[in-house]
C-alpha cells in the first residue's frame, strides 16, 4: 500500500500523457498511410462543410461537362452532314446550269433529282448514339419520309414540309447553373426544305419539250437552299466553338475544385512525417519515464 500511495498520482498523470501521445501518433500514422487528413467527414471538423460543398459542385460540373461534350460531338456530326448536303447541292446545281444552257434531257434530270432526294434524306436522317439528330425531340424515328413528297403542280412552288415527321423543339444543353445553349436543327428548317423541294421538282420535270419554267424554278430554289445551308453550317460552327469554350471552362473549374478538395482532405506528407517523428520521440520518452516511476517506492525514502 505504501508503494501504491507513493507513485499513484504521478503514474496516473504520466500514463494519461503517454496515452494522449500514443493516440496522436496512431492518428498521424494513419494519415501517413492513407494520405488523408481524416477517414470520415465527421473527423474533419470545420473542414467538412467546405469539402462537401466543393464535392457537390464537382459532381454537378462533371455532369455539365459530359453533356457539353456529347452536344459538341452531335453538333460536329450535324455540321458534317450539312456540309455533305452543300456538296450534293453544289454538284446538282452545276448539272442544272448545264441543262439550262443546252436544254438537257428531262430523263437525266429526273434521275438526278431522285438520286439527290435519296442522298439528302440519308444526311437528314443522321443517327448518332440511337438518336436522330435532325428530328427535334422526336429522336426515336427518322425525321424525313421521302414517300410523302408529292409532285409539284404549280410554279413558283410553295414551301412544303409534309415529309417531316419530327417536331419543332430544338435540342439544348445546360453548361452551367445560369446558361443553356440551344444547338438543335430540324429537318424542316428552311435550307433542308428548299433542298428537298429542288430535288423533287427535278425528279418530276416534264419532257417533250423540257419544262423550262420548272427547270428555272429548280435552279432558283436550289440556289436559295445552298445559301441557307451555308448559313446553317456557319451557325453550327459558331455553336461548336461556344461548346468547346464552355468545355474548357468546365475543365478549369474541375481542376480548381479538385485542388480545393485535395487541400482539405489530403494530408501534407512532409509535415505528417515530421510530426510522426516528434510523437515517436515523445512516446519513447514517456514510456521510459513511466517505467522509472513504476519502480519508485516510498519505503526507499523512509
Amino acid at each position: 500500500m505504501i508503494t501504491r500511495v507513493s507513485t499513484f498520482g504521478l503514474g496516473s498523470t504520466m500514463m494519461n500523457a503517454a496515452l494522449t501521445v500514443q493516440s496522436k501518433y496512431a492518428e498521424t500514422a494513419t494519415q501517413k498511410a492513407s494520405g488523408l487528413v481524416a477517414a470520415t467527414y465527421g473527423e474533419l471538423g470545420a473542414g467538412a462543410v467546405p469539402l462537401l460543398s466543393a464535392e457537390d459542385m464537382m459532381t454537378q460540373m462533371k455532369v455539365w461537362k459530359s453533356n457539353t461534350e456529347i452536344a459538341k460531338n452531335r453538333v460536329q456530326s450535324m455540321y458534317s452532314a450539312v456540309g455533305r448536303m452543300i456538296e450534293l447541292l453544289t454538284s446538282f446545281r452545276s448539272r442544272l446550269s448545264a441543262a439550262k444552257s443546252d436544254a438537257g434531257s428531262a430523263a437525266t434530270l429526273n434521275r438526278a433529282g431522285r438520286d439527290l432526294i435519296s442522298d439528302l434524306a440519308s444526311q437528314m436522317n443522321l443517327r448518332m448514339d440511337g438518336r436522330y439528330l435532325f428530328a427535334g425531340s422526336s429522336t426515336g424515328s427518322p425525321p424525313v419520309d421521302t414517300a410523302k413528297l408529292a409532285a409539284p403542280i404549280s410554279f413558283p412552288s410553295a414551301t412544303n414540309t409534309s415529309y417531316y415527321t419530327g417536331d419543332d423543339e430544338r435540342a439544348a444543353v445546360r453548361i452551367s447553373s445560369q446558361q443553356t445553349i440551344v444547338y438543335g436543327v430540324g429537318a424542316n428548317s428552311d435550307g433542308f426544305e428548299k433542298a428537298l423541294r429542288a430535288a423533287n421538282i427535278a425528279a418530276h420535270l416534264a419532257s417533250s419539250p423540257l419544262n423550262t419554267v420548272a427547270l428555272d424554278e429548280t435552279y432558283d430554289v436550289a440556289t436559295k437552299a445552298l445559301d441557307t445551308l451555308i448559313a446553317t453550317q456557319s451557325a453550327l460552327s459558331d455553336i461548336s466553338l461556344r461548346l468547346e469554350s464552355a468545355e474548357k471552362h468546365q475543365t478549369l473549374s474541375l481542376d480548381l475544385l479538385n485542388s480545393i478538395t485535395s487541400d482539405i482532405k489530403n494530408a501534407d506528407l512532409a509535415q505528417v512525417t515530421v510530426r510522426l517523428s516528434l510523437y515517436d520521440t515523445q512516446l519513447q520518452a514517456s514510456y521510459s519515464a513511466l517505467s522509472k516511476v513504476t519502480h519508485f517506492s516510498l519505503a526507499k525514502y523512509l
